[in-house]
């Protein structure tokens, strides 16, 4: 632009990402039935520019990966002929002021005819290095003592840590030495305030904050897996290497933050909340903070308020979604959260449909949201969506066009559509969907790994649940001093589980997490002081939930004979004083119509025959207002019922039963919904049956 500005010219330049749309809305297609023509971006773009009479230089960018499915189509116009040939038989000529860029990442889907007919500039990052957009970073900064010190400071941090992550540590998901640089800067940009680095400030101050700042920046991707704390070892490393700002010796240097007023090391540990229980909230909503939500929370806090995009990474049931969705019920009124979970089916048409939702048109082609509200856009589970054959996630193309050129395009009108006053947090699994995201997307992102909590992370959250349910329901005082010790029963037992029934291709589905943790007290939290009056009866409760959560998932004998031993054998060992035969006594069953249909109280089931008894009253209930179902309810199918029952009753509980054609699992399934007094739904599936019909069901 500038040469452009001396030569006294004025360039004409469009962004098109070419995978954010499809082949067809790019070059335009023919409607077979009506053999009526819709013209492409890409078309209309070219057909606009050579329209221009000036000779002005005209550029269009086609910033996206190459696949042989667009670029083949625009052989004609790179070689000798510079025609765009369309289905229309139009012939759309480049003129002489006409160019065309193409910003790849790489060429492993070209053609030996792309490539011959293309100049070819291989940009190498080696030779650039990450030394230019830290200088112009630094350029911004307004102190100069401020510019001084950063000089030095990048200098002497930030080549070492950057040569030392690519060989010895493990990071969550791959992540390149841009993304890791660009967040040292935004975290820095939000420490270096002039209420904590004044402009007079000593040199120490400013190292201080920038050792903060590289220990999240460089190692805030690290993991815990089964083998290495990949944290602790990053910790060990930057305590031996750099001694000049020195960490507290316990701990890790993940362990603490700086308090702005005496400019120390605090632990993270000074700013947990106290915790207060709320019956009314469901499990999976509940937030208990520990030391390592506070230190996510407070980063994320203060990179969202500069509108700089987040992402967490970690594993299904860490919390991700939750600790995002906490920061999101503390926002402003200036602020909207449009959340935008991902699947296999999404698709850019799809995302952009719902990202244009929450939009407003402002004056020309400006779009935002209402008012001067902020908007947020959370993409939950980013990986999720299909790769294409050539290895190109479509939904993403549109996400990192927007964050690279602020604008996509309108489907119908082909035209540009500036988007402004938006900002992104994601979540992701790095252990399903795609794994990993296109690195020129995730180079956007400041990226945050989130280890599942360790045990003493664990009995804190589940304790503080626990004892304020107890603690509200006016329970005896020998239940309320078991509490402990049944928290630490259902963390040995959860941990013995997840290394004893590891998922092989038959038994896929053996996946425990903190999910199956929260299920389990969920099914306690039923309990109430008028039903459980003795310490034995909410051990039962627990053992009653753990085979639910646990043992419904084993698909054999065998496994659910040696998770009977497992349980049994942890039941012994923490509560010693209970007797070991009353533990065990059949059947070990706890409905929410034990006392009777209509009279919803979680208790335990005497026996058979009284369980027998109030199903076959249900069973006649049902057949009069409803088709008659002729069930011999035998012992199983009972088991089954009260199973069903229990889900259902959960606050957002969901069930997937499996049995083979034949088994009983509609008929169960209507008498246990019958019995909550809940309808029935069914969705009747049939040759042809598409999403359109599963939205109108």
């Amino acid at each position: 632009n500038k040469t452009y500005q001396i030569m006294g010219l004025k360039p004409y330049i469009n962004y098109i990402n070419p995978k954010a749309v499809t082949t067809d809305e790019l070059y335009g297609v023919i409607n077979p039935s009506t053999r009526e023509w819709k013209d492409g971006l890409f078309s209309t773009t070219m057909r606009d520019l050579s329209n221009i009479p000036n000779e002005n230089p005209k550029w269009i960018v086609l910033d996206g990966d190459i696949d042989p499915m667009w670029i083949e189509s625009l052989n004609t116009v790179m070689d000798d002929n510079k025609v765009l040939t369309l289905a229309s038989n139009e012939r759309v000529p480049l003129n002489p002021s006409m160019r065309l860029v193409f910003e790849i990442s790489h060429v492993r889907e070209a053609t030996p005819a792309t490539v011959s007919r293309a100049g070819i500039l291989y940009i190498n990052y080696a030779d650039l290095g990450w030394n230019p957009p830290i200088a112009s970073w630094i350029e911004t900064r307004p102190i100069q003592s401020e510019r001084a010190n950063m000089t030095i400071l990048f200098d002497k941090y930030v080549p070492l840590c950057l040569d030392t992550l690519r060989t010895r540590f493990r990071k969550i998901t791959p992540v390149v030495d841009q993304c890791m640089t660009q967040m040292l800067c935004h975290l820095l940009e939000c420490l270096l305030t002039k209420e904590n680095t004044p402009a007079d400030c000593p040199k120490e101050w400013y190292e201080l904050y920038f050792v903060f700042a590289s220990v999240w920046a460089f190692g805030g991707t690290m993991f815990q897996d089964q083998l290495v704390d990949w944290r602790a070892e990053f910790s060990k490393w930057w305590v031996n290497e750099f001694k000049v700002i020195k960490f507290p010796t316990q701990g890790t240097v993940f362990d603490y933050y700086i308090d702005n007023k005496q400019h120390k090391w605090v632990p993270w540990s000074e700013k947990v909340p106290k915790f207060t229980y709320d019956p009314e909230i469901p499990l999976q909503s509940v937030l208990v903070h520990t030391a390592e939500t506070m230190r996510v929370s407070f980063l994320v806090d203060m990179l969202m308020e500069k509108g700089r995009p987040v992402m967490l990474v970690g594993a299904a049931g860490s919390g991700k979604t939750v600790l995002i969705n906490d920061k999101f019920s503390t926002l402003s009124e200036d602020y909207m959260v449009a959340t935008i979970p991902f699947n296999n089916y999404t698709t850019s048409l799809m995302l952009q449909g719902v990202m244009e939702k929450p939009l407003e048109k402002k004056a020309g082609r400006n779009f935002g949201p209402p008012g001067l509200k902020k908007l947020i856009y959370f993409i939950d589970d980013m990986n999720m969506p299909e790769v294409d054959f050539y290895g190109t996630v479509q939904p993403h193309t549109l996400i990192r066009q927007h964050l690279d050129y602020s604008m996509w395009y309108d489907r119908h009108k082909l035209a540009p559509k500036e988007v402004h006053r938006c900002q992104y947090a994601a979540c992701m699994n790095p252990t399903s969907g795609s794994f990993t995201i296109n690195p020129r997307l995730q180079r956007h992102f400041c990226v945050f790994g989130i280890s599942l909590p360790g045990s003493q992370a664990l009995q804190t959250i589940y304790q503080n649940i626990f004892q304020g349910h107890v603690k509200l329901g006016n329970f005896s005082s020998a239940i309320q001093r078991i509490v402990e010790k049944v928290i630490q029963g259902a963390l040995n037992l959860h941990i013995k589980i997840s290394s004893t029934f590891l998922p092989t291709a038959i038994k896929f589905h053996y996946l425990f997490n903190l999910r199956d943790m929260s299920n389990l007290f969920q099914g306690i939290l039923f309990s109430t002081s008028e039903v459980f009056k003795t310490p034995l009866d909410i051990v039962r409760l627990w053992l009653h939930e753990s085979s639910r959560v646990y043992c419904d998932k084993l698909i054999d004998t065998k496994d659910i004979e040696v998770f009977n031993k497992l349980k049994m054998d942890i039941a012994k060992q923490t509560f010693e004083d209970l007797d070991e035969d009353t533990l065990s006594l059949d059947p070990l069953i706890f409905c929410h119509f034990a006392s009777g249909i209509g009279e919803p109280k979680y208790g335990m089931v005497s026996n058979w025959d009284t369980l027998r008894k109030t199903l076959d009253e249900a069973l006649e209930s049902y057949n009069e207002v409803n088709a008659v179902m002729n069930l011999v309810l035998f012992e199983d199918a009972m088991h089954h019922i009260c199973r069903i029952n229990r889900i259902l009753e959960y606050p957002r509980g969901n069930a997937l039963l499996v049995g083979v054609g034949g088994s009983g699992k509609q008929s169960l399934t209507r008498l246990a919904a019958s019995v909550s007094s809940l309808d029935v739904f069914q969705i009747t599936l049939r040759k042809g049956y598409s999403m359109a019909d599963m939205r109108v069901d």
